[in-house]
């Protein structure tokens, strides 16, 4: 809605479409398997819903945030200075943001992974890869956007065309 306000409906099973009252000035949302992540307009972070393994509980000091990803039991948050913070269930090091990421510009999720974009056009992913969906393909580079599925990535590339795997 354009005035910030949320309107939830769906599996209520976790509380995930009881919106806390007082939540207002919402600039992006996200959802997860069970929970629900919105991103403030001040660059903080709010959840609800499930929060069976630490996926609702946003990290003391959280700030400077400027997008929200949200995974199956896990949660990803991109700061304004680039770095990435995790989350919730880290079972398959989902969590685990890989040391040195520091220059990020879009995160996505996907059930039991993480996706950073880089500023240089290029991509990591990491967590589980049962299925390859953390093995970006060697080269890949000029990519716009990133997004996660159950167990597969994709990326938009600069002239328009995608790449998938998983």
């Amino acid at each position: 809605m354009n005035d910030g306000s949320l309107v939830l409906w769906g599996d209520n099973s976790y509380g995930q479409c009881n919106m806390p009252a007082s939540l207002s000035g919402v600039a992006q949302l996200a959802a997860g398997y069970s929970h629900h992540v919105a991103l403030k307009n001040d660059g903080t972070v709010a959840t609800w819903g499930s929060n069976r393994a630490g996926e609702g509980t946003v990290p003391a000091g959280l700030s400077g945030v400027t997008q929200i990803a949200a995974g199956g039991q896990h949660t990803v948050a991109l700061k304004h200075d680039g770095t990435v913070v995790a989350w919730g269930y880290n079972g398959y090091g989902q969590c685990t943001v890989p040391s040195g990421l520091s220059i990020g510009t879009q995160v996505a999720t996907g059930e039991r992974h993480a996706i950073a974009l880089k500023s240089d056009g290029t991509m990591i992913a990491w967590g589980s890869n049962t299925y390859g969906q953390c093995d970006v393909p060697s080269g890949l580079s000029g990519v716009h956007q990133v997004t996660g599925g159950g167990y597969q990535t994709d990326s938009l590339q600069g002239d328009g065309t995608v790449v998938e795997w998983g």
